[in-house]
């Protein structure tokens, strides 16, 4: 746990990697938005007999109306699992920057392993999202209404599992350069 502190004291210190933390949770969040409520919100362009300000107006609105279409556990899971993206996002980051130039300094490592090497620390939303899709193709997500919460257990599953990569990133940057 002493390991978790240092490495959220070590990158709420950096102005880059709150940066990263920002910047991340809020791409992710619009990204849930968009995907909940784009095709809709872009179908006000469709009204022609609007003037173009009221419908960019309408779009807006529709788009960012997120009292209507998430519940209550659906916004805190959303946005939950947002920050934390956010989070271990700028953990991988800090860690590749602090880690990555002892190792170019040391001359192990050339440019191109770094970059591999950063594609390697992935996040647990992406074998969930691979996972669901294969899922759904095969008709496993109408289960899902089976489910006394009609799936959205799942969505708390992965936010732990969100929790568990933080915290493992984390004790890989306080972590000493040791073989």
């Amino acid at each position: 746990m002493n390991s978790l502190v240092q490495s959220l004291a070590l990158i709420v210190g950096r102005k880059d990697s709150r940066l990263v933390i920002i910047i991340t949770t809020v791409v992710l969040l619009l990204l849930l938005i968009i995907t909940e409520n784009g095709s809709v919100a872009y179908g006000i362009f469709s009204f022609e007999s609007l003037p173009r300000t009221k419908q960019l107006y309408l779009f807006m609105v529709t788009l960012f109306d997120i009292q209507n279409t998430f519940t209550p556990g659906a916004l805190i899971l959303a946005t939950l699992g947002s920050l934390l993206a956010g989070i271990n996002v700028s953990l991988a980051y800090t860690y590749m920057k602090i880690r990555g130039e002892i190792l170019l300094k040391s001359g192990l490592y050339s440019g191109m392993g770094l970059i591999i090497a950063f594609l390697g620390v992935g996040c647990a939303a992406c074998g969930t999202a691979l996972l669901s899709l294969i899922f759904g193709f095969f008709g496993f997500s109408a289960m899902l209404n089976i489910l006394p919460y009609q799936g959205q257990e799942i969505g708390y599953v992965g936010l732990l599992f969100l929790c568990i990569a933080t915290y493992f990133l984390a004790k890989k940057v306080t972590a000493p350069n040791v073989c």
